[in-house]
């Protein structure tokens, strides 16, 4: 018999933490109140918040083809509309349930869904819907330097899925194994077995003063498609609006992929990169896909702020204002340049499988640590060389963002 693994890991987690909240209804106490971007509830062992985010965005897009017509776009958009809660039971319990409400008629989406436990102050088991890999990917989209993650999130499919994770942590390094399936929000037509997939990550700190923080780090993942559709290896333009140009189309058996991490902070100054090299099993005859990405990016704080890096988790966390508007300051200002590169492997019968490479230049403005008003331009070319139909694709969007 097939089990789902996403539909299973899912359930598990929602009717755990269902099971939690029951719990701490029969144990009511004296409730306390504090505040985190919204009110944080404290019950003797128990505390429960409401969390979300909302981003708003506006862009304008003009799209120049080698081959077809020439258009240019603009939509105002809701990018982002979140709500969810997180908690704990006494301190080897936590709980976080989130969901997503697009716009324009989209159906609403799962996204984290978490049930951990930890037995020991360094250690932890989570069970849920997820992400795992990835220094840009584990980093919340609240905390990233640029409006969108990027090709390299697109073409590595490194997303939420229904995992099962152990994670080791001490002053400045982690280690986590995770076992995967898809996502609870997949709706792939699949009747026998879904994908599967392992992972591994580790991360090291060597450097971690109150100045300078120097981030390393790898992983490594090997998945299968199971009975499911193939994998598919494409890049958006820097931007989650409009249509990707390159792909490999729905080719993917199975896959193996190798990725490195790497970032530096020094005071008000970082850079961040990573890499990754996939290699894929095509679906019957033909030649294997071999993709490779990449990016790298800097960024500046004029005002003095420094990016947080927390080196027991191996992630960036918030920021902290140096003197936000309501203590009578300017708030905190980041500029930023990226540079973004895709190489899907010159498939001879895939006529979209060419090369992507963009740059980005950003504004960010936090006006306080739970505001953020940023601006971004994108420059790409997707060069898919087998037709000569190549496609570039200048982006400029502005985003509203505020989060609890």
């Amino acid at each position: 018999m097939s089990i789902n693994m996403s539909r299973l890991g899912g359930g598990v987690a929602v009717g755990a933490l269902l099971a939690l909240g029951l719990s701490a209804t029969a144990q009511a106490q004296e409730t306390k109140t504090t505040w985190g971007g919204a009110p944080r509830l404290t019950n003797d062992s128990l505390t429960f918040k409401v969390r979300g985010r909302v981003y708003e965005d506006v862009v304008f897009q003009e799209v120049d083809r080698a081959v077809g017509a020439d258009f240019s776009a603009s939509s105002t958009r809701l990018r982002t509309a979140r709500i969810g809660v997180e908690g704990t039971y006494s301190s080897n319990w936590a709980y976080k349930v989130e969901v997503n409400f697009p716009g324009r008629g989209e159906t609403y989406e799962w996204e984290d869904i978490m049930l951990e436990y930890k037995p020991t102050d360094t250690s932890s088991i989570i069970l849920g819907n997820f992400k795992t890999v990835s220094l840009e990917n584990l980093t919340s989209s609240r905390y990233i330097t640029f409006m969108e993650r990027g090709p390299y999130n697109d073409v590595l499919d490194i997303g939420r899925v229904a995992t099962a994770a152990v994670k080791f942590n001490g002053m400045n390094w982690t280690l986590s194994a995770a076992g995967t399936g898809n996502s609870v929000n997949s709706t792939d037509p699949a009747a026998g077995d879904e994908r599967r997939g392992l992972n591994v990550r580790g991360t090291f700190a060597p450097i971690d003063t109150d100045t300078t923080k120097l981030h390393l780090g790898a992983w490594a993942r090997k998945r299968s498609r199971g009975d499911e559709g193939g994998f598919n290896y494409q890049a958006r333009n820097n931007t989650n609006f409009g249509a990707r140009y390159i792909s490999t189309g729905a080719i993917g058996d199975e896959d193996t992929t190798i990725a490195l991490e790497g970032a530096l902070v020094h005071k008000s100054f970082s850079v961040q990169a990573e890499w990754a090299n996939v290699e894929s099993d095509r679906i019957g005859a033909g030649t294997d896909p071999d993709v490779k990405t990449w990016y790298a990016f800097a960024s500046w704080f004029p005002t003095g702020e420094m990016r947080r890096y927390e080196s027991k988790t191996g992630e960036f966390n918030r920021n902290k204002i140096l003197n936000p508007t309501t203590a009578g300051g300017w708030g905190a200002l980041e500029l930023a340049v990226r540079y973004d590169s895709v190489e899907l492997g010159g498939l001879p019968t895939v006529a979209t499988a060419g090369d992507y490479k963009a740059w980005t230049v950003g504004a960010n403005w936090y006006p306080i640590p739970y505001v953020r008003f940023m601006a971004n331009y994108s420059k790409a070319e997707n060069d898919n060389r087998l037709t000569a139909n190549d496609v570039d694709v200048d982006t400029l969007q502005f985003r509203a963002q505020f989060d609890w």
